[in-house]
């Protein structure tokens, strides 16, 4: 059975989403919807392509994963499909989609065939217009190169983090729900800089000696740092949001000095 996951900025306040889900399914009743959020910040691609990245991986091969945060109050940009990892994603080419693939190699779309548009949605809403129909599309089957033709995807990139001087310097891309912060840094690339050395993790006002493996390892309210399920390095507090009393947000530089 074909999967399609959802994730944007709609909200679940609204119909939008519901709109989405109909358009699939009345042009192709046997697809399985899944909705990973509709709680992306408003036109966050950062957010939207963070989210994305860390949900594919638990999907089978040939999952379809559309992404409806489209900037439209911004440059306009084109509708692709990008076949990365096996799977595909439909959304906008305003950068989500190079944040997602972080430049490996992937096969990008561009939407053309005007067969799958469903004019009845304003251009305003391609979510509805574009991007479900031609998700439904895949889903039945229907091949890329029937959809469009190759286009090169708007690169965005996540940045990576720079070592110098016994440093590692990185930065905050990702504040989850819980106000914990999700840097760049990742477990392989600190492990090889370690080596055995101790550390010292520097983030705002915050001072930390080690990782731990556990919120539990530190007492109610205490900062910690912690490798996520994706292997991200994140700064957190036990039971409180490191967010809010930390005064942390995205693009905060993170600094963690190795001992010589």
């Amino acid at each position: 059975m074909p999967i399609i996951t959802l994730t944007s900025d709609l909200g679940d306040s609204s119909h939008y989403a519901a709109v989405l889900k109909g358009v699939i399914l009345s042009l192709y009743p046997q697809a399985y919807i899944i909705d990973v959020t509709h709680n992306i910040s408003n036109f966050n691609t950062m957010e939207a392509a963070y989210v994305a990245r860390s949900t594919c991986a638990a999907f089978p091969p040939g999952t379809i994963h559309l992404i409806a945060v489209d900037p439209e109050a911004g440059e306009p940009s084109t509708s692709v499909v990008m076949k990365f990892q096996d799977q595909y994603f439909v959304g906008p080419n305003n950068g989500v989609m190079s944040l997602i693939c972080d430049g490996e190699v992937n096969e990008c779309t561009e939407i053309l065939h005007e067969g799958l548009f469903k004019s009845q949605y304003p251009k305003s809403f391609r979510a509805a217009r574009i991007f479900a129909p031609t998700a439904a599309f895949l889903a039945s089957g229907g091949r890329l190169d029937e959809i469009g033709k190759p286009l090169p995807i708007k690169d965005l990139r996540w940045g990576e983090p720079t070592y110098t001087n016994n440093c590692l310097r990185g930065k905050i891309i990702h504040i989850d729900k819980f106000g914990n912060a999700v840097t760049n840094i990742q477990r392989q690339n600190f492990m090889t800089l370690r080596e055995e050395r101790g550390f010292e993790i520097f983030v705002r006002s915050v001072r930390l000696r080690r990782i731990v493996t556990t919120y539990s390892d530190v007492g109610k309210a205490d900062a910690l740092a912690i490798f996520g399920e994706n292997g991200h390095m994140e700064i957190a507090m036990r039971e409180a949001s490191a967010a809010e009393l930390l005064g942390l947000s995205v693009h905060d530089m993170i600094t963690i000095e190795f001992k010589v």
